[in-house]
């Protein structure tokens, strides 16, 4: 019956590019070729950025443009409910950053585990949201990578901690210590974590949890939606 009734939704109802608003007709798509392979700008290769010891690499797919057509793409993703969007940045976050890849970093990932770590929500917002956005990413670039993804629970973010959104970098990686505890240091023994969430900015919340993985893990790698 499905068969028989949808294409007559999808006729009715076509599906609508989350950006553009121009019709989509791949099945699960929120987004038009177009928007997904020309709306956005990479971010700066000279923009170099400074890394701990326990991170060996940063990578983001676009450049975050505050106001506009990612920023609200992002804030669907958070707020509108519309996890499947995360779901299909992480897929082609993964083609992204796959086809960047060069030869020293695939032999990193043949002989140490890469294991996908999405950064944890707090209880209390993840009980608001509904589900954690870092993770619908994740959960998109593991079907394409097909590297295992740590369970929810190994890696908590266990202090609630202030919107970072106006703080100095100082003030970021102040209100982010001590904000992660990992639960199963045996999923990441030995592995390279990467770790999966929608921007960049200062890195405060990303080197933080780096911090706690690097005592069994090896360095992590970064890899965002976005760039500010």
């Amino acid at each position: 019956m499905n068969k028989l009734v949808s294409p007559f939704i999808d006729l009715l109802f076509p599906t609508v590019c989350a950006c553009c608003g121009s019709s989509v007709h791949q099945k699960n798509s929120h987004l038009c070729p177009w928007c997904r392979e020309q709306r956005f700008d990479k971010p700066d290769p000279e923009q170099l950025q400074l890394l701990p010891e326990s991170v060996q690499m940063q990578f983001a797919m676009w450049s975050f443009d505050k106001g506009g057509y990612l920023q609200d793409l992002l804030h669907k993703l958070k707020y509108d409910f519309l996890r499947s969007v995360g779901e299909e940045l992480g897929r082609t976050l993964a083609d992204a950053y796959l086809n960047q890849m060069d030869s020293e970093q695939e032999r990193l990932f043949e002989q140490f585990d890469p294991i996908i770590v999405p950064v944890p929500l707090h209880r209390s917002k993840l009980r608001k949201r509904g589900y954690n956005q870092a993770r619908a990413i994740g959960e998109g670039f593991a079907k394409v990578t097909h590297w295992e993804i740590i369970e929810p629970n190994g890696v908590q973010r266990v202090r609630k901690t202030k919107t970072q959104t106006g703080l100095s970098a100082e003030k970021r990686t102040g209100n982010l210590r001590n904000a992660f505890q990992l639960k199963n240091s045996a999923a990441v023994k030995d592995r390279i974590p990467v770790l999966i969430d929608d921007v960049f900015t200062t890195g405060a919340t990303t080197f933080e949890l780096a911090g706690v993985l690097i005592p069994y893990s090896k360095p992590s790698v970064i890899v965002t939606v976005a760039k500010a």
